[in-house]
């Protein structure tokens, strides 16, 4: 017996996708599906995405190694989808981070920006964004995360979306002005948090010291999986 699919009143694309990938549904009645509901889902389709709903959908989307063709399609797709989750045209992504990137420079506060649009633009960067937009996201992350120490764990360790994973990728190679520019903003946050009585100046110490061995093995990787890239290049 196959299922019969009535019209939903409420739909959100998690439930298209059910409906559309059951084996208990004929093609006919999926048809009639998208027939029936065809308001409702070009009305989920044009809505826009939020920062989270930017976050998951890059979480799917994973960079890969040595593939710079295929990474390019992927930022060609990422672009859109921020393009979407920020209402604006993909045209105006760069530009729109580049004035985002310098207006956090300038004020403390969200300000023009909201919270949504600037964890979705940090996502980006910490994808295919410039050296210098990631360390300035990076001080944007730790001056308005809840807690510093356990948001520094995670942007340093790898498979988290974060700097570390910046790093993997051949074409973002960590030289040693970044390295100090990186180290530089962790540890003044770092100081920050002794200076309010968030940690002691012991912890400061040790978690500074882990800290910058932890970004120079960053660098040591990123050193690494280049020399990988050059020995590949030459024998084939």
């Amino acid at each position: 017996m196959t299922m019969k699919v009535e019209k939903i009143d409420s739909l959100d694309l998690a439930a298209v996708r059910k409906v559309l990938t059951s084996s208990e549904i004929t093609d006919t009645q999926k048809t009639q599906f998208l027939r029936t509901n065809k308001s409702e889902i070009l009305s989920l389709v044009e809505t826009k995405i939020s920062g989270t709903e930017y976050e998951a959908l890059m979480a799917n989307r994973p960079l890969i190694k040595f593939k710079p063709l295929k990474n390019s399609l992927t930022k060609a797709g990422d672009k859109k989808l921020l393009a979407k989750t920020l209402n604006i045209k993909p045209i105006l992504v760069d530009s729109y981070i580049s004035d985002a990137t310098t207006y956090l420079k300038s004020t403390e506060g969200y300000g023009k920006y909201s919270k949504d649009e600037l964890e979705a633009i940090k996502t980006y960067v910490y994808r295919h964004g410039t050296k210098q937009q990631v360390i300035d996201f990076l001080d944007y992350e730790l001056t308005y995360a809840k807690d510093v120490l356990t948001t520094l764990y995670h942007t340093l360790d790898y498979h988290s979306g974060g700097v570390a994973d910046y790093f993997i990728r051949p074409i973002h190679r960590m030289d040693n002005v970044t390295m100090y520019n990186i180290y530089n903003t962790v540890d003044k946050h770092l100081r920050k948090c002794e200076e309010s009585g968030e940690i002691d100046a012991q912890t400061n110490r040790q978690i500074s010291e882990w800290a910058l061995a932890k970004i120079y093995s960053i660098q040591n990787n990123s050193k690494l999986i280049n020399a990988i890239k050059t020995y590949r290049k030459l024998k084939y």
